[in-house]
């Protein structure tokens, strides 16, 4: 029985330890180590022969702790480092029409770490009378350590910041008098983030990137922080100068068919439809994806276009998460085209899904037009996603379409877990954005900023006139006074979008006056 005992008590402990392996990163030598520090452990643990002495099936106190922190795992091997707001969110939005990339050796890895910890806590239970006391500690040990915990005991009821509230300031609503109204794209290439430049090939990834960065402004130091790493936290951040602060589950109803969408605030196409705009959004994925619709429906865009519209029209010529990004794209340039001839200023919105991880969707047209060498499929992606908007840019410029307007590209946030995401991870992780057309001289603006300060900084690119270059809680990048990340820190404006509660309150509660 003593050796049964030491044999539990080696897969107890190397479950246990498998999951700090996995939570802090560690490598496979470090993994060894805990093989033998978990014999070693087991062989020192004092048994005796005790036998059956819970006959009867006991409930483990662990059992739900357990379910909790694998829980935890399971999201942290699927999505890596996660904000707990983005969990908060899709919890009550929903995920229709996404599919994330799941790797079957991970979830094999997190069955055998459950399995591990469970079978050997049932017998200990029925043959070692010390896990009557063990059995809870261990319970609240693991609801103590599972970030989740503290996570949602800081959302609920943590000390209140005001940080974020006080410094957000109403946008203006008009453009100043006899102001050109010029006609603006922004597109939103799926998680291409700038970092992809710095890492091994980089020339090579990210080369089509870089070129359409040198012909117009480019910013370096656009950094994540909290509530601002998903998708749907990307365009509304960039749209609405405010981080994407989750409501809580408490309010029991779920966005999709909620119709009240940040009605407390102003965002980029409620001002320009104010100021004469057509606005359209043309989405690559799916209209109920994580709220998107009811966004777009409460926010004054005149046409949205999704996956769901063109499935006619592209057959099976799809990715799971929708369109590929030759389609999207030739798509875009016949509407840009048709927006031309109609004669009024437009705003067109874009988002591609080609750089989506893990392993990224590289279009049919890049395989037969690009030499792909040794780039690996997520590598690969990246540098078909910049090859599409690269040329879709310039054949918009030769059939004379971009005179008075504005391009706006950027990622929607940094990539989520990929095979290259250690490499990534040793270098300055940056979003990319750039804005070439009309009026825009070449430039770098190299500053710490965050997303929301990219609201400010295209009103201004519009022409819009910003009280110290303030919209939203953002600062413009062209204007010389700190912004939030530069005044708090990474630090520190993580931690006061994490406590917040007033702007919360604002953005979902409040109810904006239409804009005529």
């Amino acid at each position: 029985m003593i050796e049964k005992k030491r044999v539990a008590s080696f897969f107890l402990i190397l479950s246990l330890l498998y999951s700090l392996r996995k939570y802090f990163d560690l490598n496979n030598t470090e993994t060894v180590l805990y093989f033998v520090g978990a014999i070693i452990i087991s062989r020192l643990i004092p048994f005796n022969n005790e036998q059956n002495i819970n006959k009867r099936y006991y409930l483990l106190w662990s059992l739900i702790p357990l379910l909790l922190m694998t829980a935890y795992m399971g999201i942290f091997l699927i999505f890596g480092d996660f904000d707990f707001g983005a969990v908060l969110y899709h919890m009550e939005m929903g995920v229709d029409g996404g599919r994330p990339t799941i790797q079957g050796n991970r979830v094999v890895y997190l069955v055998l770490s459950f399995l591990g910890f469970l079978i050997p806590m049932l017998f200990f239970k029925r043959h070692d009378r010390r896990f009557k006391v063990i059995d809870p500690l261990i319970a609240v040990i693991l609801l103590v350590c599972n970030p989740f915990f503290w996570n949602v005991y800081d959302f609920y009821y943590g000390k209140k910041d005001l940080t974020l509230f006080e410094n957000y300031v109403e946008p203006p609503h008009r453009l100043p008098i006899g102001a050109a109204k010029k006609n603006i794209i922004i597109i939103y290439a799926e998680s291409t983030e700038r970092t992809f430049a710095d890492i091994k090939k980089g020339d090579q990834i990210f080369s089509e990137f870089m070129q359409l960065a040198s012909t117009g402004l480019e910013a370096q130091g656009l950094r994540q922080v909290t509530n601002t790493g998903w998708t749907m936290a990307g365009f509304m951040t960039s749209q609405c100068g405010v981080p994407l602060q989750p409501r809580g589950l408490y309010r029991g109803n779920n966005f999709s068919r909620h119709e009240n969408f940040f009605t407390g605030i102003y965002c980029l196409p409620d001002i320009l439809s104010a100021n004469g705009y057509y606005t359209e959004f043309m989405n690559g994925g799916g209209r109920n994806f994580a709220g998107l619709g009811a966004y777009l429906d409460g926010h004054n865009f005149n046409r949205t276009t999704h996956y769901e519209d063109y499935k006619d029209l592209v057959g099976d010529y799809t990715s799971y998460w929708g369109l590929y990004d030759d389609t999207l794209m030739e798509q875009a340039e016949k509407r840009i085209e048709e927006l031309h001839r109609q004669k009024q200023p437009f705003a067109f919105f874009m988002a591609t899904i080609g750089g989506h991880a893990s392993t990224g969707f590289p279009t049919r047209t890049c395989n037969a037009n690009l030499q792909r060498g040794d780039l690996s499929g997520m590598q690969f992606a990246i540098k078909c996603s910049g090859y599409h908007i690269q040329k879709t840019v310039e054949t918009l410029r030769e059939k004379g379409l971009l005179e008075n307007t504005i391009v706006v590209i950027h990622n929607d946030h940094l990539i989520m877990d990929n095979p290259h995401s250690d490499e990534l991870n040793s270098f300055y992780r940056m979003n990319y954005f750039t804005a070439l057309g009309d009026g825009i001289e070449p430039q770098v603006i190299k500053r710490e900023a965050a997303m929301f300060d990219l609201f400010p900084t295209i009103l201004e690119l519009m022409g819009m006139r910003l009280p110290e270059g303030r919209a939203g809680v953002g600062r413009s990048l062209m204007n010389h006074n700190k912004n939030m990340m530069e005044e708090l820190g990474h630090g520190g404006l993580d931690t006061a979008i994490t406590k917040d509660r007033s702007l919360r309150e604002k953005i979902w509660n409040e109810k904006r006056p239409e804009l005529k």
